[in-house]
C-alpha cells in the first residue's frame, strides 16, 4: 500500500475571499501523521519505507470552486508498506 500526507490537509482554509495557511505547522502535522501511521503499521507486521516528495507545486481553488486560485509549494510526506511474510523452515519437510 502507498499513502501520502499533504500539508494542505492540515489547516488550509479559504476565508474572506483569500486563504489562511500556517505552512510550518501544517508540515509538522502531516509529518507527525505519517510517522504515527508508519509506527502503527510496523506494529501490525508491515515493512514500511517512508519518503518525502519535496517542493511539490499544488493548487487550490480556481474556476468552478467559488474560491480564488492559489498555488503553493509544499513537501508531501508518504509511506510504502507491505505485509512481511515469515516462513517456518523447520516445519517444512525435506529441508
Amino acid at each position: 500500500m502507498q499513502r501520502t500526507y499533504n500539508p494542505l490537509d492540515h489547516g488550509f482554509e479559504f476565508s474572506n475571499d483569500w486563504y489562511t495557511f500556517d505552512r510550518k505547522a501544517a508540515h509538522a502535522a502531516a509529518l507527525k501523521q505519517r510517522n504515527r501511521e508508519a509506527r502503527d503499521l510496523r506494529k501490525q507486521g508491515y515493512a514500511v519505507t517512508c519518503f518525502t516528495l519535496g517542493e511539490q507545486l499544488v493548487s487550490r481553488g480556481g474556476i468552478g470552486s467559488g474560491n480564488p486560485h492559489i498555488e503553493l509549494v509544499v513537501s508531501v510526506f508518504g509511506l510504502n508498506a507491505s505485509k512481511v511474510r515469515t516462513f517456518n523452515l523447520s516445519a517444512s519437510k525435506g529441508l
